[in-house]
């Protein structure tokens, strides 16, 4: 069998879609504004790609082949797949359409559990939320609205400060537990397990480890599971907290450096639908 050196053009494929579909070049013609003797021209020259015949031409119909038939869901498929990547990529970018960039944690724990008032108040508004762990700024330009966790970020507004404290499952709520369970820190954060015990002038016992995990997320998950406690902000535990899913064994709780911002998309690239996302969120913050 010879082996294709290169996929086929975009054109020979959109070509062969729409005669394999209508059975007719003059109805693919006419539906892709092309001459009858164009199609004609681009199926010949997609044969001639492929090493195959895809159609049997007689004097008043069409048909496939069947390397035709085979061939044909494969490209409906594929250009199916193409057009709506392009359209969630590129083709959205108006007014009623709005991308919001946002950490993991802050997406599951606060943004989408409040996110259908937002959405009742705005019905006309399509919402893309992009979740990101680490390097924001790298896709950030893409967004309309992003929510960043940090320091004193330039250019942006102050959405929530935030505490944090430890959390574990109800049945493993001892005091001592600390010094026995395995411990969980979220990854690159200065505040942990290390600093909450010195504000406290405690350290960790010398057999004991903090384990890391790469978001609030997977360490509240595994205080939730058990047995284990997880270093975790305040933002993220309310819900479990109030819902009995999760208790703080501790009373000491501090403030982290780190909070939440809100960045919008430079001036004159900003739409009514950010405009109506940021007084959402603040009005949710208080």
């Amino acid at each position: 069998m010879t082996e294709l050196n290169a996929l086929p053009p975009l054109n020979q494929l959109r070509v062969f879609e729409a005669a394999g579909r209508l059975l007719s070049f003059t109805q693919a013609g006419h539906e892709l504004h092309l001459t009858q003797s164009a199609i004609s021209q681009q199926i010949r020259a997609l044969e001639a790609h492929v090493g195959r015949p895809l159609f049997v031409r007689r004097p008043r119909s069409l048909d496939l082949t069947e390397a035709g038939r085979a061939y044909i869901p494969i490209v409906q498929r594929t250009l199916d797949a193409l057009a709506v990547g392009t359209q969630s990529v590129f083709g959205r970018h108006d007014e009623l359409h709005l991308t919001v960039q946002v950490n993991l944690s802050f997406a599951v724990y606060w943004l989408t559990p409040r996110l259908p008032r937002f959405l009742d108040a705005h019905p006309e508004i399509t919402l893309d939320l992009v979740t990101v762990i680490h390097e924001p700024e790298k896709s950030a330009e893409a967004a309309d609205v992003e929510i960043r966790f940090g320091e004193d970020i330039s250019g942006a507004m102050l959405l929530r400060r935030n505490r944090y404290f430890p959390v574990c499952a109800p049945h493993r709520r001892d005091i001592a537990a600390w010094q026995i369970d395995p411990l969980f820190d979220c990854t690159a954060m200065r505040s942990g397990w290390r600093t909450w015990l010195a504000e406290q002038g405690e350290s960790l016992p010398a057999q004991q480890r903090v384990h890391t995990a790469s978001t609030y997320t997977v360490a509240m998950t595994a205080a939730e599971r058990g047995p284990a406690l997880a270093m975790t902000l305040d933002t993220f535990a309310e819900a479990a907290i109030a819902e009995g899913r999760l208790v703080r064994p501790f009373e000491h709780v501090t403030e982290t450096p780190e909070s939440y911002w809100l960045l919008e998309a430079r001036p004159g690239h900003r739409t009514d639908s950010a405009h109506a996302f940021r007084e959402w969120l603040f009005d949710e913050t208080g």
